[in-house]
This record gives C-alpha cells, sequence and structure tokens, in this order.
C-alpha cells in the first residue's frame, strides 16, 4: 500500500514539475529568457512561488531541464528515423539528420540562447552545449562504426570523424540560428547532409537528397516549410 501511494505521489509531482516547464517555455517563447520572470512563469502555471522552488532553484535550472528535453527528442528523432530504414543507408543518414536537426529548429528560440546568445557568458550553459555536443558525438561514433562494419563506407579514424562531424553540424546550425545563413531550412539540411555523404565516400544523387529531406520535412515538419 505504502508503495502504491509514494508511485503516485511521485506522479504527481512529475505531472506538475512538466506543467511547470510547459509555462516556462510559453513565458520564455512569449516574453524571451533575460525579460521572463519567475513570477511570470508560476502565474502562467498557476502555482504559488513557494510551489516552484520545490521544483526549481531558478530560472537557469529550469532552461537547462528544456534544453535536456529538447536534446533528448533530437536524438530520439535521429534514432528512430534511422530504425525505420535499414535498408538505404543515404535515406536513413539523410532522414536521421534531417529529423535531428529539425527539433532544434522547431525549438530555434531555445537553441539560439543555448548556441548563440550564452556563448561564453554562461558556465553551466556551456556544460550543457558542451554535453550536448559529446551526445551527438557518441551516436554518430556509432553510425560510423556501424557503416564501417558493414563495408558501406572506409574511414580512417571513427573517433575523429564523428567529432568533424558533430562540430561542422552544430557549427553550421549556430551560423543560421544567429542569421548569419541566408537560406531555408531545406538547402541548410541538402548541403549538410551532401557535404558528409562526400567526406565519407558514399555515392548519392542530389534528387534522391532533395526527395528524402522533403518527405520528412512533409510528413511530420511541414510548419517548417513556410
Amino acid at each position: 500500500m505504502d508503495n502504491i501511494i509514494s508511485t503516485k505521489q511521485d506522479d504527481k509531482k512529475e505531472l506538475k514539475r512538466k506543467a511547470i516547464l510547459k509555462a516556462a517555455t510559453d513565458v520564455f517563447s512569449k516574453k524571451g529568457y533575460i525579460e521572463a520572470s519567475i513570477k511570470d512563469i508560476t502565474n502562467e502555471a498557476s502555482i504559488s512561488v513557494g510551489s516552484f522552488y520545490s521544483y526549481f532553484n531558478n530560472k537557469e535550472e529550469i532552461l537547462i531541464q528544456i534544453f535536456d528535453e529538447i536534446s533528448n527528442m533530437s536524438m530520439k528523432a535521429a534514432s528512430e528515423s534511422s530504425k525505420a530504414l535499414k535498408d538505404n543507408v543515404i535515406e536513413q543518414f539523410t532522414s536521421s539528420m534531417t529529423s535531428a536537426i529539425c527539433i532544434y529548429v522547431k525549438n530555434k528560440e531555445f537553441a539560439k540562447i543555448l548556441f548563440v546568445k550564452s556563448m561564453g557568458i554562461n558556465e553551466l550553459f556551456e556544460k550543457k552545449r558542451s554535453a550536448i555536443l559529446d551526445r551527438t558525438t557518441i551516436y554518430l561514433k556509432m553510425l560510423l562504426e556501424h557503416l564501417n562494419k558493414k563495408h558501406l563506407c572506409i574511414i580512417d579514424s571513427i573517433e575523429i570523424t564523428s567529432v568533424l562531424l558533430t562540430h561542422s553540424i552544430f557549427g553550421v546550425i549556430t551560423n543560421w540560428l544567429d542569421e548569419r545563413l541566408n537560406c531555408s531550412i531545406k538547402d541548410m539540411i541538402f548541403s549538410l547532409c551532401t557535404y558528409h555523404l562526400r567526406a565519407l565516400n558514399i555515392d548519392y544523387t542530389a534528387e534522391n537528397i532533395n526527395k528524402y529531406i522533403a518527405n520528412v520535412l512533409k510528413s511530420d515538419y511541414k510548419e517548417l516549410l513556410n
């Protein structure tokens, strides 16, 4: 009985935590992270300030958890897309990258805070950015090991190549978020995919890459095509 009560209490706490995260997401989107206050978040969530501090210590902590959720969604989107397309390595690679990037594009304002606005300013955000890059590198390393094992490409150093891929991907995303790249989402993803496929000596056609990107955008991310 005690275990059942404890589980119900934990579930209730998790629901409340998610409600606060949702409220914070809405407030940050409307007012911006800097201008938003904890009072704004508690008003949006219809809770007391004291209740907020039972779950989070400050605004930074709540934003870090939002970043965690976005990163988790991006990795999950890439993984699920990759698993669904086992027989076509080019479609697998393109769809996986498209799905992962689209999560950051859908959450553009938060991604911009993490990868552009907080550069060199906030140690907590710096650590979170490094952690996201490290997770991406580990995922890409696993992907490259699979490609190498299946003799789909020859890679001299998987460890170095996975780091290079990670930093080129996020370097382009950062420049796009900072509006230093004047191109559509589709063109950005196309350039990243073709650049990396060439680097891995994997043959492709531009027509197929465009088709695979379009398939993902039209099925799951239609709102990003506008």
